[in-house]
């Protein structure tokens, strides 16, 4: 009952923002899957076989009579456990829409779900992510250009345990561009930004952020963003035995390199300050990379490989040992196109998070089968 009630409700949000006769888009997905560690602990695993019914709508198309394009989308989905249903089944929703041109862009996505936010949290609680932002930009024909971002990002959570996380973060910034063609740009970016905690005014911060990056056709086969960055956090109130202020250098990457037609690399990785909630930290400081490779043979068949690693430092001392967690994610699959429309793929998802405060410590394994539909 509740995966139709789930439907029924994405097919209102459809109706609510395309016609018919629209360039709109379904897909719907069917993941059946078996997890033998769903609570991500060290001793005492649970397993379960899951079901994640999914359905999505995408609607894409130009605002008569202007150069505007006009993007909107909606998910909602239902996860089912057979073990212990009442606890851990789900619903999630997702819903966005997008407007603008080559020179500005207005963005608003709403996400629904139970999922941890982070790689620090292995509980799943149910939480609301909004993200409202506008971007300008002037022209890219000229060699030099000028950009503005302002934004606004909204996080609550449902369950009394994680209210301490509820938050808004404000940022505004600007940019400068050196574009060496209108397919490559060379950049400069300042970014400010106001945390202000609903019910944990001891995290309450401003930050400033300035980087240097390269965007667009990196090289002839290479595409995406690579950038450096250097960080820095002031909080309003001083906490004993916690930094007040401190300075990070981070950076960003998410490449795609085809070296063939059949063949796509994708590189990714950041390094960053998230919200923690681990004793009197504050925050902690994740450094993460990533590779995903992808192999297309005999027209219909893709095989994949994700290997990532994550890093999270803890700056504050608990019994006089500072806390430092490695993530390791091994996912390999295999996905078969029956049709242009009907996709099927085998997966497996090895984790495992080593830790010297053992506590935190679980190796989980996943395998699944998913069908997705498109129509």
């Amino acid at each position: 009952m509740k995966k139709i009630t789930s439907l029924l409700i994405l097919m209102l949000l459809v109706v609510s923002v395309a016609f018919a006769d629209k360039p709109l888009q379904f897909i719907f997905s069917e993941d059946i899957s078996y997890d033998d560690n769903i609570y991500l602990t060290q001793d005492d695993k649970v397993s379960s076989a899951i079901s994640s019914t999914q359905l999505y709508a995408k609607y894409l198309n130009t605002i008569p009579n202007t150069a505007l394009k006009l993007g909107a989308n909606a998910n909602i989905g239902y996860n089912a456990y057979t073990e212990n249903p009442a606890k851990n089944d789900y619903m999630n929703a997702g819903a966005g829409f997008n407007v603008g041109n080559n020179k500005f862009s207005l963005d608003e996505k709403f996400l629904y779900t139970a999922d941890p936010a982070t790689s620090e949290l292995t509980e799943r609680a149910k939480r609301i992510n909004n993200i409202a932002s506008f971007r300008f930009k002037t022209s890219l024909e000229k060699k030099f250009s000028i950009g503005f971002l302002v934004s606004d990002i909204f996080d609550r959570y449902m369950d009394n345990m994680y209210k301490s996380l509820n938050r808004n973060r404000v940022n505004a910034g600007a940019q400068v561009y050196y574009n060496m063609s209108p397919k490559t740009s060379f950049y400069f970016a300042y970014l400010y930004s106001i945390i202000k905690y609903e019910n944990n005014d001891r995290n309450n911060s401003n930050g400033n952020s300035f980087s240097l990056g390269v965007n667009g056709n990196v090289t002839q086969k290479v595409k995406g963003t690579a950038q450096i960055s250097y960080d820095t956090r002031n909080y309003d109130e001083d906490v004993e035995g916690a930094d007040s202020n401190f300075g990070i250098f981070g950076y960003l990457l998410s490449l795609t390199y085809e070296p063939t037609r059949r063949d796509t690399i994708i590189l990714s990785g950041e390094r960053k300050v998230e919200e923690a909630t681990f004793a009197n930290n504050r925050y902690y400081i994740s450094t993460g990379i990533g590779l995903e490779y992808k192999h297309s043979f005999y027209q219909k068949w893709t095989l994949g490989l994700l290997a990532a690693y994550e890093n999270i430092g803890y700056p504050e001392t608990v019994e006089d040992v500072n806390r430092n967690d490695d993530l390791i994610k091994v996912k390999p699959s295999i996905e078969y196109k029956f049709k242009d429309y009907l996709f099927a793929s085998l997966w497996y998802q090895f984790r495992n998070k080593s830790s010297n405060f053992d506590s935190v410590e679980y190796t989980d394994n996943k395998v699944g089968l998913q069908v997705k539909f498109c129509f």
